[in-house]
């Protein structure tokens, strides 16, 4: 209604709404400091006015006002560019990840240091040199077994570091699985409290700033896309999978989680050395390995005689170790189709035998996730080169040392310290043979063990593997045993002149420590892609952060104005009751005057 008691309700309504612009402006000072926090703003409109005139009220020159009120309080917020700092920080995820991990390789292999292997196997060659110079001595037969024996053990010494690496990394994935599901029970939660109190007619904005915080967070493990929902709810799937990880209307059916794969066990046959056919594959629900019960054990039957496809399905799983599961632990497809049930007692996961164990696998394609299953693959690239060059230089050299020499008579001059066959010898077991070392009379220097002291032949051949170029980059594919690196396969042999023990180039191969110099270079290659895009990407990080701050961010200088504004807003309406508090004393009192 018109009149002074009209004007009164206007002013209080006044006093009303901007008391609550000065509080949403003191909550915004209060959190000036506040990770993730995003300012809020009161949205202040009109109330309803006066009715339009009809028969029933007094017609007037203007539709009157009845004041103020806060419609709603705002929380400043930039959606897209919410969705460039998830996508810059998955990429930044993956690259610190894998800069991180191949700086690590780099200590490892420790090159080019006087204690690397490349000095090492130059000075293993030129004990070799020493000894074709002075084959009668036992000092120079002293130096070549312990420089050859320092070369093993410093092959043996890098391989075993990059596996401690890989099992680090392992570990690593397994932990990010865990937080992974600690992080998406958070957001369901905050979900379902952000629909209820929306539900209710209000905004719950700083549970909304809590929840934009964890998805911050989450987005550095994987790419993430978000699909807007009902009353500000959301569901979350990983961009490159149509599962859902977090659902507004809270079906726990259509949840699925990541489960780390801890163990994956190809079975061989000892006789032959072949896959039978069945991979031993264990996981523990959620990445949670304190509790038993999270355990699932499940065996993979293939067809024996397809070997690619049991070491390819094999790699895979090692590659990945991070698999789909439903609400209750079973591996499920990208579709969410379960692929076997959990036996309840024994924890053993019945596998549809129509079903591929593999289709659960996730593969992200950028994140910290996808940084440590690339870093994982590259690992085991470098574990393969070092085998590579431990093969070559095992079975070169007992090549050379056994050539011409009776089978009863022949020592290997490289072994496997592990007790299996020359075949089997790689980077972790190759080794002096330890007859040799007790007694260094035992390395066959000249061209027959009935030699003459002068006969150098063999110790001279050995050194010339520095410059012999072979097929070491064909070794465990086409390349699989000695006769095949010296003989047909590796198309090497013997030389017949000027010295048989020498072994005759491949012009297709490369020698012994180019193969490892190029090994060590694409490391280097690797690592400085690595460090320049994560070096990138924390500039561009940092700038969508810088916009996003911009926006969202508390000025204090800014709320101090509001402050002042509401401030002497409050005041303005004050005076007008106090003015329509003189005016009533005049209407009351003084007409009994």
């Amino acid at each position: 209604m018109s009149g002074l008691f009209g004007t009164f309700n206007i002013a209080k309504r006044g006093m009303f709404t901007q008391q609550k612009a000065l509080d949403v402006t003191a909550h915004n000072i209060a959190n000036a400091n506040t990770d993730g926090y995003s300012r809020q703003r009161a949205k202040i409109t009109t109330t309803r006015p006066f009715a339009t005139p009809s028969i029933h009220n007094t017609a007037e020159p203007g539709q009157l006002g009845t004041g103020s009120q806060i419609a709603a309080i705002e929380r400043i917020r930039d959606s897209f560019i919410d969705f460039q700092v998830r996508a810059e920080s998955s990429i930044l995820g993956q690259y610190s990840t894998r800069e991180k991990f191949l700086s690590e390789v780099e200590g490892i292999l420790n090159e080019p240091t006087d204690t690397g292997i490349s000095n090492l196997m130059g000075e293993f060659y030129k004990a070799w040199q020493d000894l074709s110079k002075h084959p009668e001595g036992s000092n120079t037969r002293v130096v070549a077994a312990e420089k050859s024996a320092s070369l093993a053990n410093s092959i043996n010494h890098t391989y075993g570091q990059l596996e401690k690496l890989k099992e680090n990394s392992k570990e690593l994935t397994r932990s990010a699985v865990a937080e992974v599901s600690a992080l998406l029970d958070q957001i369901d939660k905050l979900n379902q409290e952000i629909m209820t109190v929306n539900v209710s007619g209000k905004m719950p904005n700083d549970l909304m700033d809590q929840r934009d915080m964890l998805l911050d967070e989450i987005s550095s493990k994987f790419n993430i896309k978000i699909e807007k929902s009902n009353y500000e709810g959301i569901n979350l799937k990983a961009e490159d999978s149509n599962l859902n990880m977090i659902k507004a209307v809270n079906n726990k059916t259509e949840v699925n989680r990541l489960s780390y794969v801890d163990s994956i066990d190809a079975k061989k046959d000892p006789s032959t050395g072949q896959y039978t056919g069945d991979i031993e594959v264990t996981y523990y629900k959620l990445g949670n390995k304190l509790s038993a019960e999270n355990k699932v054990t499940v065996t993979l039957k293939m067809d024996p005689a397809d070997q690619n496809e049991i070491s390819r399905i094999k790699k895979e799983l090692e590659d990945s170790r991070v698999i789909w599961t439903n609400v209750n632990g079973e591996p499920v497809d990208d579709n969410g189709v379960s692929l076997g049930t959990i036996d309840s007692v024994t924890g053993e996961l019945n596998l549809d035998p129509t079903k591929s164990f593999n289709t659960s696998l996730f593969k992200p394609s950028k994140g910290e996730l996808k940084g440590l299953m690339s870093i994982n693959d590259d690992i085991q690239k470098y574990e393969n080169d070092l085998n590579r060059l431990a093969k070559s230089l095992a079975w070169s050299v007992n090549a050379i040392h056994t050539k011409n020499i009776d089978k009863n008579d022949q020592i290997l001059f490289f072994v496997n310290k592990d007790g299996g066959s020359e075949d089997d010898i790689n980077a972790s077991n190759i080794a002096v043979n330890p007859e040799i070392m007790k007694d260094v009379m035992k390395i066959f220097v000249g061209s027959s063990k009935e030699s003459g002291e002068s006969d150098n032949e063999r110790a001279l051949a050995i050194a010339g593997l520095k410059d012999t170029i072979l097929m070491i980059q064909d070794i465990g594919s086409d390349i699989k045993t000695r006769e095949d690196l010296i003989g047909v396969k590796g198309s090497n042999g013997f030389d017949t002149a000027p010295n048989e023990f020498f072994i005759k180039n491949n012009v297709k191969g490369m020698k012994m420590d180019a193969y490892f110099k190029n090994m060590v270079n694409k490391l280097g290659v690797d690592a400085q892609e690595a460090n320049q895009t994560a070096k990138n990407q924390r500039k561009l990080l940092a700038s969508f952060e810088e916009s996003r701050l911009s926006i969202s961010g508390v000025s204090e200088d800014e709320e101090m104005t509001n402050l002042i504004q509401f401030q002497h807003a409050y005041q303005a309406n004050a005076k007008v009751i106090a003015t329509i508090d003189e005016l009533l004393d005049v209407v009351i009192n003084g007409l009994k005057r």
